[in-house]
C-alpha cells in the first residue's frame, strides 16, 4: 500500500506539471494567433482587389500568347504542401498530408514533384521516397514577404523553364477559430476566366464600388498587366502562408485547451484514487492498533 500511495502521488504531480505546460502553450498559441489573424485579415482585401484589377486587365490581347496563361498538358506537375514545423496541434498536419496523398494518387498520368513548406510534411514524404525539389523549414510561424517572393519566383522559374507544367497548392484555408479546411488549388498556369470568377467571388469580402470605373492606365494596360502579374503571384503565396500560420496556431490553441481540460479530469480522478488509497491505509492501521489492544 505505501508503494501504491507513492505511485499515485507521483502521478498526480505529473498531471499537474503537464497541465501547467499545456496551459502555457495554449496562451502562447493564442498570442501568436492574434498576430497571424490580423495579418491575414489585413492582407485578404489587398489580394482580392489586386486579383480583381488583374482580371479586368486580362483581356484577350493581353492573355493571348502570354506564357503564364498557356494551356499545357500536365505531364509534370508540382505540388506545394503547406504544413507546420511542429506538432501538438491535433489532426492539423495529418489532414493536410492525407489530402496531399489523395491528390498524388489522382495523378492522371502526371509525374509529381513536391515542394514542402514545413518540417512535418517534409519528413513524412521524405520517408516515403517521393521526389522533393525544395524544402522550407523554421519559418518562425509568421508570414514573410521575402520568403513569399522567393518561393513565388522559384515556382515561376520552374514553370517558365518547362521543368513543370503546372503548380498546385495544398494548404489549410482558415475559416473560423475552430475550422480550417484543407484545400487544393491551382497556382500555375493562370486562366483568365477562373481569375475573373474567383475575383468576383472574393469581392464580397471587401467593399466594392457601385459601378466599374474605366481607369486610364499609363504607359499602357499591357505594361501594367505584365507588371502586376509577379506581384499577384507573390501576394497569393503570402496569403497562403498567412492562412497556414493562422490555421496552425488556432489548431494548436484548441488542442492545448482540450489537453488542459483532460488534465483537470485526470487530476481529479487521480486525487480521488489517492484519497481512497490513503483512507484504506489509515483504516488498516487502525484495525491493527485495535486488534493489538484487544490481544493485550
Amino acid at each position: 500500500m505505501p508503494e501504491s500511495l507513492k505511485v499515485l502521488r507521483r502521478r498526480v504531480r505529473t498531471v499537474k506539471s503537464t497541465k501547467q505546460i499545456t496551459r502555457a502553450m495554449e496562451m502562447v498559441s493564442a498570442a501568436k494567433l492574434r498576430r497571424a489573424q490580423s495579418v491575414l485579415l489585413a492582407g485578404r482585401p489587398y489580394a482580392a482587389r489586386l486579383q480583381k484589377l488583374l482580371a479586368q486587365l486580362a483581356s484577350g490581347a493581353a492573355v493571348e500568347g502570354h506564357p503564364l496563361f498557356a494551356a499545357r498538358e500536365e505531364r509534370r506537375a508540382t505540388l506545394v504542401v503547406f504544413t507546420a514545423d511542429r506538432g501538438l496541434c491535433g489532426a492539423f498536419n495529418s489532414n493536410l498530408i492525407r489530402l496531399a496523398e489523395q491528390t498524388l494518387r489522382k495523378n492522371g498520368g502526371r509525374v509529381w514533384e513536391l515542394v514542402c513548406i514545413g518540417k512535418r510534411g517534409a519528413d513524412y514524404f521524405r520517408r516515403r521516397g517521393l521526389t522533393i525539389v525544395r524544402t522550407i523549414q523554421d519559418t518562425g510561424g509568421r508570414p514573410d514577404v521575402d520568403l513569399a517572393r522567393e518561393l513565388s519566383d522559384e515556382l515561376l522559374e520552374r514553370f517558365s523553364s518547362g521543368r513543370t507544367d503546372a503548380v498546385h497548392f495544398c494548404y489549410p484555408a482558415f475559416v473560423t477559430l475552430a475550422i480550417n479546411r484543407p484545400t487544393v488549388s491551382k497556382f500555375l498556369s493562370l486562366d483568365a476566366e477562373s481569375l475573373a470568377e474567383s475575383a468576383g467571388g472574393r469581392s464580397a469580402e471587401a467593399p466594392s464600388p457601385a459601378r466599374e470605373i474605366d481607369y486610364i492606365l499609363e504607359p499602357s494596360p499591357e505594361r501594367v498587366f505584365n507588371s502586376l502579374l509577379p506581384r499577384y503571384l507573390t501576394s497569393r503565396v503570402y496569403i497562403t502562408l498567412a492562412e497556414l500560420f493562422t490555421s496552425e496556431h488556432s489548431a494548436r490553441m484548441i488542442a492545448m485547451n482540450n489537453a488542459t481540460k483532460n488534465c483537470d479530469e485526470l487530476g481529479d480522478s487521480m486525487t480521488i484514487r489517492l484519497n481512497k488509497a490513503r483512507q484504506a491505509q489509515i483504516t488498516g492501521e487502525l484495525i491493527d492498533i485495535v486488534g493489538g489492544a484487544q490481544a493485550v
